[in-house]
């Protein structure tokens, strides 16, 4: 079906296998493994670069990052690093060398493993603190408490008010890691996550930054023979009563309209922005801003969400919420002239109004900053509209938590709040849904579909798993997957993609000291 373009006339383009629409971490991602099964592939992004959060932009000589910290949070042992080894794409990380550091009562503890933790806590609440990872751990979670908010768990188990700082410990990482205060996580989630946090080992800093392992993404996928098309603005994604066919794109440049035409389409906008291209419509930010957390999803919101205790991916519920809350965070980047924390770890600020955690990443790659400088990246959550008042809370903290050394030796380089269509993680940990839609051929990937118990982007790679799992069931026949299978990929037998975490003994690994230390995984 032509397509009137701009200038008046008519084009259609050449047929591919599979549309990308994003060139997001999800859908370089996804690119990459569509091409390894044969398929043609272009990908399209509004955007002049890919990598959306997850890429940096130099200033002044640094390297300001777009949404991630440049860290990944399970580091070389995780699942980003998997794929990325199974890809071949050439990537570092640099394995934290501590647990973590915290700062509280006004100075900073260093502790190299949980044991450590033991300085922070002090004896009596160490006590509650190995109790509740008992619990965490090695005691079933009974049904009734897994969706308890993690807040109302936790005053079950311990006396909040005499353990403050136990609290603040739950509170700080739960803000840092999902962008969510206890109240709004359910305790299964916070438990799932943490276990894999454990279990997969020490979070790590991309060497060269995020933008430097988008840009090796960029390269493999164009190098095997993806078109990526930058400038590209999806302006409808074309269907019929059940299948999707092609998509509507517009050229930002010259204006022009055309048609792509494909059985498959994997979306890393995000299931509002996914429903809005089904109807004809755009979703602006005004929108987003007047009905905070409201989804009106038409054939995305009829994807039901994985049971508690199903199989990550299944299609198990047929329940839709009709409310979907969204993490929402502040994000500053700040040069020192001075190093501030002596780690590759996080600093969780235990004692703060609203940062909850700080990184240093020119610690594992000084390159990351100008020679001489110090990179330094913190992030709390939004508990306001007021972003101006959010931003003056961050800096009374970092003037409290560096004192004068802030005034002397530091400099603000950028405040970047993420709301609407740019959140932290465009919907909370626990809501999210699965990457398969009842519009056939059409698949979600990115943080808005992470399986449960995975967060940041390790939680965007392991929704590529997924999806691609749900891709093997379709070219298999043992679901329907309309016309995908009439794609150019073979149906031959594949491996799962999605693999459970290592074993909960790997957590035993924290006790003395981190495991990753300085080690970290390097692969060209």
């Amino acid at each position: 079906m032509p397509c009137l373009t701009y200038p008046g006339t008519f084009m259609r383009e050449n047929d591919y296998d599979a549309i990308i629409i994003g060139a997001g971490l999800g859908g370089m991602l996804s690119a990459a493994q569509l091409l390894q099964r044969g398929m043609r592939v272009i990908v399209i992004e509004r955007l002049p670069h890919c990598g959306g959060r997850f890429t940096a932009k130099t200033f002044q000589g640094v390297q300001v990052s777009t949404g991630a910290v440049h860290m990944i949070p399970f580091g070389s042992s995780g699942v980003l690093a998997r794929m990325l080894r199974r890809l071949r794409v050439p990537h570092h990380f640099f394995d934290a060398d501590v647990f973590a550091s915290f700062h509280v009562h006004g100075k900073q503890i260093r502790s190299r493993s949980i044991l450590g933790t033991l300085k922070v806590f002090g004896p009596r609440q160490f006590f509650w603190f190995a109790r509740v990872g008992y619990l965490m751990f090695f005691h079933r979670l009974p049904a009734s408490e897994r969706d308890m908010p993690f807040d109302q768990w936790l005053a079950r188990h311990i006396h909040v008010q005499r353990n403050p700082e136990l609290r603040a410990f739950f509170e700080r990482i739960s803000r840092f890691a999902l962008s969510l205060d206890l109240h709004q996580v359910s305790t299964d989630e916070v438990i799932r996550t943490t276990k894999n946090m454990f279990r997969f080992g020490a979070p790590g800093i991309v060497q060269g930054g995020c933008g430097a392992l988008t840009a090796e993404l960029q390269r493999a996928i164009t190098e095997q023979g993806a078109e990526v098309r930058l400038l590209c603005d999806a302006q409808q994604i074309l269907h019929d009563d059940t299948n999707v066919t092609g998509v509507r794109v517009r050229n930002k440049v010259s204006g022009e309209e055309t048609i792509i035409r494909a059985p498959l389409i994997v979306s890393d906008l995000g299931p509002r922005a996914t429903d809005a291209l089904l109807n004809n419509q755009r979703i602006t930010q005004a929108d987003v801003l007047k009905q905070p957390g409201s989804v009106g999803m038409r054939f995305i919101a009829s994807t039901p969400l994985p049971a508690k205790e199903d199989v990550e991916g299944a299609d198990a519920m047929n329940r839709v919420p009709t409310e979907i809350h969204e993490a929402i965070g502040l994000k500053v980047h700040i040069l020192s002239d001075v190093s501030l924390i002596p780690h590759k770890g996080i600093m969780y600020c235990l004692d703060t109004q609203r940062i909850a955690g700080m990184v240093q990443p020119t610690n594992s790659d000084p390159r990351l900053a100008p020679p001489g400088k110090h990179l330094l990246i913190s992030h709390q959550v939004m508990q306001s509209n007021n972003v101006e008042q959010e931003k003056a809370l961050a800096l009374a903290d970092l003037h409290m938590l560096f004192g004068e050394s802030f005034d002397t030796h530091c400099r603000i380089l950028t405040m970047s709040a993420y709301r609407g269509e740019w959140p932290v993680n465009r919907i909370a940990q626990g809501e999210d849904l699965t990457p398969r839609t009842r519009m056939q051929g059409l698949y979600l990937v990115g943080d808005a579909v992470k399986p449960a118990g995975y967060l940041m982007v390790e939680g965007v790679a392991q929704s590529v798993n997924t999806f691609l799992d749900l891709l093997n069931d379709v070219e298999q026949g043992t679901v329907d997957g309309g016309t995908i299978a009439a794609s150019r990929a073979p149906a031959v037998r594949r491996p799962r993609y999605v693999a459970p975490p290592p074993s909960r003994l790997n957590a035993l690994r924290w006790l003395w000291e981190a495991p990753g230390n300085s080690r970290g995984n390097h692969t060209r």
